[in-house]
């Protein structure tokens, strides 16, 4: 292996282990797993109320949780129309790569101790 292909080896793996630990601080965060889960459940978009509502959270923090997501690149604000303020959000494909490790961790969680 030549230092060029080391080099960028190293690179690829620091920037990976940067975004992996950016992902667990706010998969960490009060009630993101609950507003997470509600995406899981669904194959359209989903209003603020609606996730409000499943989610079993206060407006202030899903509008943080939200705005979280929506950083990272899990999920997408899409504005339903130009003169309204109503908008939905939809999973990316980010979500999908990362639905199957959450499912995991929710089995994890669920299974009784031997």
């Amino acid at each position: 292996m030549g230092d060029a292909t080391l080099n960028e080896w190293e690179t690829k793996n620091e920037l990976a282990s940067k975004r992996i630990q950016e992902l667990l601080r706010i998969l960490s965060k009060s009630k993101m797993l609950h507003v997470i889960y509600v995406f899981g459940t669904i194959k359209d978009g989903l209003r603020f109320s609606e996730i409000k509502k499943s989610s079993q959270t206060d407006s202030t923090t899903l509008t943080r949780r939200l705005s979280e997501l929506e950083d990272i690149g899990i999920i997408e604000r899409k504005e339903l129309s130009k003169n309204s303020t109503a908008v939905e959000y939809h999973v990316t494909n980010s979500f999908d790569i990362v639905k199957p490790i959450l499912n995991s961790l929710l089995h994890y969680g669920l299974k009784e101790k031997n």
